[in-house]
This record gives structure tokens, sequence and C-alpha cells, in this order.
């Protein structure tokens, strides 16, 4: 049964995978992309891994700092459970590898669950705003050269991740009543006992929030976002050089931005799907072929996730997390920060 849960979570998504990348590169020029790999540049694509690794070292020191209010969490402590929640993530679509990181550091430390599911949620807010800063860069630079649908697709994903500031905002202030406002179209429908869950489930993370303390905090944490984003930025520009291609400081933080775009559909590491939209809105605006932006994408996508799975093995092992444990989490998803946020004193402990 237990096998059966992992493979029902990453079914749907292999299968929207395949066919992604079936349509991606269906009509892909095989002689072409071979006299375009031949010519390739490989050792230069080993110098995305100093800057995607000090993107992760920022992703740790903000995690810390996160929990700095609730416990003081060592470096290795922090680093483990993130990179494995990075690594499950990378093979399963969805949120289960963000609660594998949360049970991981509660099973290590003394952190609460609920507590700790908090600041990663935290975490992966301020991952969101930076994105939503870098939409806006994007959109100021191209909006001449962008399509209707582009442009519409853009300010979505930027206005999404702005609406879920406000929840948070209005969650840190208003917990109850913002909780019971968002929990009420499932009263509305007739689902009270899901709507009541879900109230609960708010309050309980809106708790949570009071890891930011004040504005000064909240600096700090953007700060750290912007590090980490600066740093996969970076990582993206030797996929340029190793294909000789030339490229303009914004070329990265596009594609980072539609990447973010494609992750949005779940398979896993958003293989087939950040292919696509790379393929379908680059070449019309940074004056790359197709042939070229498609072999782009895999460059860029492998280089971004290929060290993370990897690494992400390797300190899974360490860490002690059986594929047992990940089909438990992902059959009862979130139910076990739940649990905790409904009984604050159960102790924490990892599924068998």
């Amino acid at each position: 049964m237990k096998k059966i849960g992992i493979w029902k979570h990453a079914i749907p998504g292999v299968i929207i995978a395949c066919i992604a990348l079936y349509l991606t590169y269906r009509k892909t020029d095989t002689a072409q992309l071979l006299s375009v790999l031949k010519e390739m540049q490989w050792p230069v694509l080993l110098l995305v891994l100093l800057p995607l690794t000090i993107s992760y070292l920022f992703r740790v020191i903000r995690w810390r700092f996160l929990l700095s209010p609730i416990c003081d969490v060592s470096f290795g402590d922090a680093a483990g459970p993130l990179i494995t929640g990075f690594f499950v993530n990378s093979l399963l679509p969805g949120r289960v590898g963000e609660i594998v990181r949360a049970l991981l550091l509660s099973r290590k430390t003394s952190v609460p669950r609920a507590s700790s599911f908090a600041t990663v949620v935290l975490a992966r807010i301020f991952d969101g705003l930076t994105l939503a800063a870098m939409t806006l860069i994007v959109l100021a630079v191209l909006w001449s050269e962008l399509d209707s649908t582009t442009r519409l697709g853009l300010i979505a994903a930027g206005l999404l991740y702005m609406v879920l500031l406000l929840i948070l905002v209005a969650l840190r202030k208003w917990r109850e009543g913002t909780a019971r406002v968002i929990s009420a179209p499932l009263r509305w429908i007739g689902l009270k006992t899901l709507s009541v869950r879900l109230e609960k489930l708010l309050i309980s993370f809106a708790h949570g929030l009071e890891i930011l303390r004040d504005w000064r905090d909240t600096i700090r944490v953007s700060l750290y976002s912007l590090c980490v984003w600066g740093a996969l930025a970076i990582s993206v520009i030797p996929v340029f050089w190793a294909m000789g291609l030339q490229f303009i400081w914004y070329y990265p933080l596009l594609i980072l931005v539609l990447a973010g775009i494609g992750m949005l559909i779940p398979t896993p590491a958003g293989t087939g799907t950040v292919h696509g939209i790379l393929v379908l809105v680059l070449p019309g605006l940074i004056g790359i072929t197709v042939e070229n932006v498609r072999i782009l994408a895999l460059l860029f996508h492998t280089t971004q996730f290929m060290p993370v799975i990897l690494v992400g093995l390797i300190v899974a092992v360490r860490e002690g997390l059986t594929a047992s444990q990940v089909s438990s989490i992902a059959e009862s998803e979130d139910s076990e920060i739940q649990n905790d946020c409904f009984n604050p004193g159960k102790t924490p402990i990892m599924p068998d």
C-alpha cells in the first residue's frame, strides 16, 4: 500500500511531464541538435555549481533566521531537512517535500511541527514575492515586445503572489476574522466540517506568523530572499556561455520567471512544463532560434535540478528518510501538520 501511495502521486505528474516533453521536442531538428551539442563548451557548465550552492546556503540561513524566535537551530540541523525537502520535491509533484522538510526538522530539534511548517510556508511566500518583483522588472523591460497572452500570464502570476502577501498580512493582524472569511465559501456550499478544519489550521498558522516580529525582520528575510534568487540568476549565465550565446542582464530573470510559472503545473521538478514554456515564449523575446532554446531549456533544467537530486539523495539517506516514510506523508499529505495544530503537545515523530 505504501508503494501504491507514492505512485499514486507520481504517475499523474510523470504523464503530464512526458506529454509536455513530447509536445516541446517533437519537431526538433536532430542534425542541428547534434551540431550544437558537438560545439558546446561542456566544462563551462560546471560554473553553475558555485552560485547554485550559494543560493541554497542562503536558503538555509534564511530558514534558520525564521526559526530563531522558536529555537536556535544549527546550520547542519537546518541544512539536512532543507536539501532533503527539495530532493523530494524534485521527484514528486505537489507539496510533499515541504512537509518532509518540516517533519525532519521537528524530528531533530524541539521545534513543533506546526511551527516548522509555518516557517517553510513563509520562506516559500518570500520566494514568491521575490519572483513577483522579478516579474515586474521583466514586464517593465519587455512590455512592448510581449504579446497579450504572455503579458496576461505574467500579470496574473504577479497578482497571485500579491494576493498571497495580502492574505499573509491579514492573517498576521486579524487571525480569527481572516480565517473565518477564507473558510466561509466552504460553509456556504455545505462543507461545514472541512470549513472548521481549515479555519483552525489557518488560525494555528497565523500564530506561526509571529516569527516576523517587526518590519526589520521582514526586511532581513527579504534581503536573504534577494540573495537566494540573485545567486540563482547568476547560475543561469554559464548555460549561455557554454552554448556561445549572447545575453542581456535580464535574460536570466526572464528564464527564472517563466520557469516559476512552469513549476505551477505539478510535474516532478517541473519537467516538461518548464521546457515547454521556455520554448514557447523565449524565441520571440531574446532573439534565439527555437532549436537553441530547446537545448537551452534542457541544459538550464538539468543544471538546476540534477545537482539537487544527486546531493539530496545522499543527504536523505543520512537523514534516515525512507521511501515508506515519504509514502506515508504523501498519503496523509498535511494531516500530520493538522494533527499538530489541533494537538500542540504531541511529540514530533516521523511516520514509520
